[in-house]
């Protein structure tokens, strides 16, 4: 990339993105679900930009909601 960004940080930054409003969805739906299915629905909105944010996110979880949505988004029990 031209602009001193390498492909790498914006791999890790769409992944981010993703990751947040996977756990958005998490949220909203009662952290229930299916983690494999948020992170798809996720990256379908993003993709097409049709992100609905909402105010929940990692960084206003608590730290155990925030470590388990994080798992949960990982595949990790």
């Amino acid at each position: 990339m031209s602009d001193g960004v390498s492909a790498e940080s914006v791999d890790i930054s769409r992944d981010e993105r993703i990751r947040q409003r996977a756990y958005e969805i998490w949220e909203t739906e009662g952290r229930k679900g299916n983690p494999g299915d948020h992170w798809l629905r996720a990256e379908n909105e993003l993709r097409e930009g049709n992100e609905e944010r909402s105010e929940a996110t990692v960084e206003n979880a608590p730290a155990a909601a925030a470590a388990r949505a994080n798992s949960a988004a990982n595949g990790k029990s």
